[in-house]
C-alpha cells in the first residue's frame, strides 16, 4: 500500500480526536495488479467516516451503507474508487479482529492503527485476499 503522508497524518489525527471511540474511513485510490496478480492497492484519498454503531464504539466500529455510497460516488466522479479502510484499535494490536475480517472486501487493504493511552503506537495494513483471509501488506509513505 501507497500512502501520501499528509493522508497518513490524517488518519493518525483522527484516531486521537475521536477517543476514546474507534474511528474509521475509507481508503481512496487505485489498485494496481501486477503480472502475477499482486495487488498493490494506491491511496490518493482518505475520507473520514463517522463510527456508526449505537453501542461499542470503543472496540469496534461500522460505517453505514449511506456513507459508503457517497464516498464510493464522489470517487467514482474522480476516477477513482475505494480501495480499503482505515480504523483504531484502543489499547490493543493493531492486528484485524473477526469484525474486522468480515467488514473487509477482497482486494481491499485495511490501515489499522493502535493507540495506546491516548498515542499511536503501531500501524499495520492487511489486504484481504479473493480467497479470504487477510495477509499482511507493506505500508509505503510517500512525500
Amino acid at each position: 500500500m501507497k500512502l501520501p503522508r499528509r493522508k497518513f497524518e490524517i488518519i493518525q489525527e483522527q484516531a486521537v480526536k475521536e477517543l476514546p471511540y474507534e474511528c474509521c474511513g475509507l481508503l481512496v485510490g487505485r489498485k494496481s495488479v501486477d503480472h502475477r496478480g499482486n495487488v498493490d492497492n494506491i491511496v490518493l484519498e482518505v475520507a473520514p467516516c463517522r463510527n456508526d454503531l449505537y453501542f461499542g464504539k470503543e472496540t469496534s466500529f461500522e460505517i453505514s451503507f449511506r456513507e459508503y455510497e457517497e464516498v464510493e460516488r464522489e470517487a467514482r466522479g474522480l476516477g477513482l474508487s475505494i480501495v480499503g479502510s482505515y480504523h483504531s484499535h484502543i489499547n490493543s494490536t493493531a492486528v484485524p479482529s473477526r469484525h474486522d475480517v468480515d467488514f473487509a472486501r477482497p482486494g481491499h487493504s485495511m490501515l489499522i492503527i493502535s493507540l495506546y493511552n491516548g498515542l499511536p503506537r503501531e500501524v499495520t495494513a492487511w489486504l484481504r485476499r479473493e480467497s479470504g483471509g487477510f495477509h499482511q501488506e507493506q505500508i509505503r509513505v510517500t512525500g
